[in-house]
């Protein structure tokens, strides 16, 4: 296990929170505390940083989610400034769209943002309970769930990410689950439990090679990996984590995990 932050290889993070990978294996950070994004070589080596607290477009307020696209461009969600930001590798503002509000393409906090293959981009809606699609220009498409504890409804739904087969899963963190749906938005299954213990507080979901899926917890302080069919098959380094939010693994198979409360990036090298 590699450590970047909190003093290791000379860097700090404030609050560390989203995960990004690009075709290179760059890894890219938003730091929910410290209002920017940063990217980093696969060893750790700082190559870019951007953003600073505010409003103004290229500034940030408590980014939460960062995707890169098929494209290239990177994609951030801004929890507290309500907008998704998209920026270049090296951090020059390409486009923006959102705004505080409960309409289509307004948000109460976009948390966390995920692209399919077709270009389509998934924002996490927190305050607004549900998950909103849109375009790769910012046009919203359609919405999927709603406010309740129903199948297909959500409380303040966090991570989003695209299966191994092309649907979205969402960490419906509010009630403590894992939901699946069609790009349609259509409801295809979800887990309360998975293998042993319930859910606490699931923030975020990555997919290995072998499709197995792995959730962070942020008030279980864990990472547990699943089988596709959602039994439990082991937990990542107990004891490690306090209030991790992103991971995902790069093309190595390495995974990266925001350990949020302890300000580190961790990265864990595949065994085999």
């Amino acid at each position: 296990m590699a450590r970047w932050g909190n003093g290791a290889n000379g860097l700090l993070f404030n609050s560390p929170n989203g995960i990004a990978i690009d075709a290179a294996d760059h890894v890219y950070t938003t730091e929910f505390r410290g209002d920017r994004v940063r990217k980093f070589s696969s060893d750790g080596e700082l190559l870019a940083e951007w953003g600073s607290l505010g409003s103004e477009p290229g500034q940030m307020n408590s980014p939460t989610g960062i995707a890169v696209g098929p494209d290239g461009r990177i994609y951030v969600a801004e929890s507290g400034g309500h907008r998704v930001q998209v920026f270049s590798s090296d951090g020059m503002l390409l486009d923006s769209w959102g705004a505080l509000g409960n309409g289509p393409g307004e948000f109460a906090s976009a948390m966390t943002v995920a692209l399919d293959d077709d270009m389509r981009v998934y924002v996490s809606d927190w305050g607004n309970n549900r998950v909103q699609v849109f375009d790769s220009a910012g046009r919203f498409l359609h919405q999927i769930g709603a406010a309740g504890t129903g199948s297909g409804k959500m409380t303040n739904p966090t991570g989003v990410a695209i299966g191994p087969e092309g649907d979205l899963w969402v960490t419906d963190r509010g009630n403590s689950r894992i939901q699946r749906f069609g790009r349609d938005g259509t409801f295809v299954q979800l887990w309360t439990r998975a293998g042993q213990g319930l859910f606490r507080s699931p923030t975020n979901i990555a997919f290995d090679k072998d499709g197995n899926w792995w959730v962070s917890e942020f008030e279980g302080n864990r990472v547990r990996q699943f089988s596709p069919e959602g039994d439990l098959l082991s937990e990542l380094a107990p004891g490690t984590f306090r209030g991790p939010h992103g991971l995902l693994f790069d093309g190595t198979g390495a995974l990266y995990v925001a350990d949020t409360m302890n300000g580190v990036v961790r990265k864990f090298r595949p065994t085999t």
